[in-house]
């Protein structure tokens, strides 16, 4: 385990908000938690698409299903749900 992935503890958190969410997930957890791993390298990087690791997947197919969850307000929706409330 590095301390810049996702732990099981986060992972189980990060899965029952994405469960909620219709079309997100699709029974796959293996692969729904590599892409979301290689979405937060990115951001916590600032690497741009093309320097993602390849065991994150491909560059370009992690790019375009990243776009689709933004436009569709996907990770506002995470967000918002994992958000400490005080």
């Amino acid at each position: 385990m590095t301390r810049t992935s996702l732990d099981d503890a986060q992972w189980v958190s990060l899965m029952l908000v994405m469960q909620q969410i219709p079309l997100v997930w699709k029974r796959d957890d293996v692969a729904l938690r590599r892409f979301v791993e290689a979405a937060l390298w990115i951001c916590r990087t600032g690497a741009p698409w093309r320097d993602l690791p390849d065991g994150l997947g491909l560059w370009s197919s992690v790019y375009h299903r990243w776009r689709r969850w933004c436009l569709r307000g996907w990770w506002e929706v995470i967000f918002e749900a994992l958000r400490p409330s005080l």
